[in-house]
């Protein structure tokens, strides 16, 4: 059984034999059987058959195809009436040729085959039961009946042929017009399927597995330059670089890609056909075309896409190289929810690792040092509120702890369609060693201000005590009373106080001439060592060391021995239980203006004598200040501040410079860095007349 919705070929052949067949047994076969003498058992036989075949076309009509049924049917009724009707002398052999038709238009394959096979078999089986058994037959009663019998068979069976055959026909011309269609559809499709594969802006190729062309697009053409009988002579490595990672081995291996794990977008480095390379981005997909295994790909030339690439790369390595080497670094904020991303040197500013990361308003505000933050905060809102470029310094907190200084210059760069601030941008720049070199040449300045008032002064103060001394000292012969020699002795001895505050502050002015020669600093180092010793025996432990080939230096050897006379004695003093006092000189190169205590101090050789004392170190509020003329913490009476501010100058005005480290009782650290010359002259000897501590 059959249950088909559509009507096709077979479905109306069925149909047409089922209504053909009721037709001739019941408008045909059985009036002219009724004319005969024919045995009762044929005419029922001949009804049912007419009967059963309108039932099957009634059946079909609803979807119900017996066609099965039918043909088994029509095969045992015949076989009855063959021996009802005379065998083969009658009209039922006639039958068995649209019988032997009908299973070879409706059925198809294996079933056609079998059932054509055993209606065949059927009717040479009653051919031989009929050779075999002939009493079996029931023979016509007259020639009449045979006559017309045959008539009517052999009529029947035309028409049922036919009916098969022109219904054949016609499907065969419905068929071929609907081929005629497909292929004009077909056509239609393959320019359609040309036009688009030809319209596309892209290169388009269709490869076997192996790599060899099946078709290319115009494009593919015009971008290789070349037709496509000259690219299909080409192999992949002919129009690639034809060198790793651009060659035929990755090429396969983009291949197998594509086919296992789908589709491959890559840039790849083409080749024309006139040998020029070129930039491609390339689409590799597997399909199925034709029942066959395809690889398509689709190239687009990007060569200006890369060149605007690398140009911008260029120059946005350019900004960040310019940036790295103005110590500066970028930040773009979102004004409205105050957050954004720093470059990787902001971040090396402030001591995390340097890549790009993401920052907040918030966080940088908090960052941002007390009693500078108020300030930056009213300079951010004027920068958003006024969309003009500010600019603020301030301390910043590093990772370390740490303060810095940071310049920073803000300017919204976009708004939104109401004309509000949207975006910053902008940089922070790392000032901290300008701040640093501004606070020294002040002080510098400062100090030059107060030595060259020092110097008026001194100059002054000595055409003061000049005649003190020289009255005190006749009056010291001419007077005899104990108690007005006492006094007198008093007067000479502050005129004599007073003397060395202006040799002091003649040294600090530095008024006093100088005689610059070559100066052996290790020999001055263990001078003042020595000098240590004595005066502190058993109290104090030094320890001195000096590098054996240490440069000499230019320098007025007694100004550079009262610089170490000074700085040892304010360390003894700093160890008034005792300690440890280390002197060490060696040598070392700095880069130009690498000590900002000295803004003019030149870079290259020089030796650096180090004094380090374990006293009781120098308070954080005080360090800024020690070099200051006339600062002082010792007592009233006890230090004129001037020694500190003597070795400063001293040393600055040998083009060198002074450094100090130190936190409060872990002792200090002083530092003098003295210019040598490295081609070693004859040095001088300082002589045990000049000043000793």
């Amino acid at each position: 059984m059959l249950r088909d919705d559509s009507v096709g070929l077979q479905v109306r052949l069925f149909r047409m034999f089922c209504a053909t067949m009721c037709g001739l047994c019941l408008g045909i076969v059985l009036p002219m059987n009724l004319l005969q003498n024919m045995p009762g058992v044929i005419n029922l036989v001949v009804a049912l058959m007419g009967v059963f075949a309108g039932s099957c076309y009634w059946a079909s009509l609803r979807g119900r195809h017996l066609r099965y049924g039918l043909i088994v049917f029509f095969v045992l009724a015949l076989n009855p009436a063959w021996f009802y009707n005379a065998g083969s002398a009658g009209s039922v052999p006639y039958y068995f040729f649209p019988t032997l038709l009908y299973p070879l238009v409706v059925f198809r394959g294996r079933a056609r085959r079998l059932l054509t096979a055993a209606i065949a078999l059927d009717f040479c089986a009653l051919l031989v039961v009929e050779a075999q058994f002939p009493q079996l037959l029931v023979p016509f009663s007259t020639s009449t009946d045979r006559w017309l019998d045959l008539i009517t068979g052999a009529l029947c069976s035309c028409l049922a042929v036919a009916a098969i055959m022109r219904l054949v026909m016609s499907a065969y011309e419905h068929e071929r017009e609907r081929l005629s269609a497909t292929a004009a559809q077909l056509a239609s499709s393959e320019r359609n399927y040309r036009e688009i594969f030809n319209a596309t802006s892209e290169a388009l190729a269709i490869r076997d597995r192996e790599g060899r062309l099946i078709d290319a697009n115009e494009q593919m053409c015009a971008m290789f330059g070349g037709d496509r009988a000259a690219l299909d002579r080409l192999s992949i490595d002919d129009l690639s670089l034809g060198a790793s990672p651009y060659s035929k081995t990755e090429s396969e291996e983009k291949t197998r890609l594509a086919i296992e794990q789908g589709p491959q977008v890559f840039v790849w480095r083409s080749r024309r056909t006139n040998g020029e390379l070129f930039w491609a981005e390339v689409s590799l997909r597997a399909g199925v075309i034709g029942g066959e295994q395809r690889l398509i790909s689709a190239t687009r030339d990007i060569s200006g896409r890369v060149q605007a690439a690398e140009a911008l790369r260029v120059e946005e390595e350019r900004l960040r190289l310019a940036l790295e080497a103005s110590n500066q670094g970028w930040f773009d904020i979102n004004v409205q929810t105050g957050v954004g991303r720093a470059s990787a040197e902001y971040a090396r500013i402030i001591g995390r690792e340097a890549v790009d990361y993401a920052v907040s308003a918030q966080e940088w505000l908090a960052g941002v040092h007390a009693d500078d933050r108020a300030g930056v905060a009213a300079a951010y809102e004027d920068c958003v509120a006024s969309g003009q470029s500010r600019t603020f310094e301030y301390r910043r907190k590093v990772a370390s702890g740490e303060w810095k200084w940071i310049r920073s210059i803000g300017k919204i760069v976009e708004h939104d369609s109401a004309g509000k601030p949207l975006r910053m941008l902008g940089t922070h720049k790392d000032i901290t060693q300008r701040k640093e070199l501004e606070a020294r040449l002040l002080h510098t300045q400062r100090l030059e201000s107060v030595a060259t008032l020092a110097g008026g002064v001194a100059h002054d103060l000595n055409n003061i005590l000049t005649p003190m001394l020289m009255v005190t000292g006749v009056f010291h012969r001419k007077l005899t009373d104990p108690r007005d020699r006492e006094l007198l002795a008093g007067v000479e001895a502050g005129a004599r106080r007073g003397a060395a505050i202006v040799r002091q502050l003649l040294v600090f002015s530095r008024s006093l001439a100088q005689e610059r020669t070559a100066v052996d600093v290790a020999e001055l180092v263990r001078e003042a060592a020595r000098t240590v010793r004595e005066k502190n025996v058993g109290k104090i432990a030094v320890v001195e060391s000096a590098e054996a080939e240490l440069w000499p230096i230019k320098a007025d050897a007694a100004q550079i021995r009262q610089v170490l006379a000074s700085l040892c004695t304010n360390a003894c003093e700093a160890m008034p239980q005792g300690g440890t006092l280390t002197l060490r000189a060696e040598n070392t190169r700095q880069s130009p203006r690498a000590t900002t205590s000295n803004p003019w101090g030149k870079g290259g050789p020089c030796v650096v004598v180090t004094i380090v004392d374990t006293g009781t170190g120098i308070a954080p509020e005080v360090i800024g200040r020690i070099f200051d003329p006339f600062f002082t913490t010792k007592e009233i009476g006890r230090g004129s501040g001037l020694g500190l501010s003597s070795v400063h100058g001293i040393v600055t005005g040998h083009g060198g410079a002074v450094e100090v480290e130190s936190q409060a009782g872990q002792g200090a650290t002083f530092r003098v860095f003295l210019p040598a010359t490295v081609k070693r002259q004859s040095l001088a000897k300082p002589t045990q007349s000049e000043g000793a501590m």
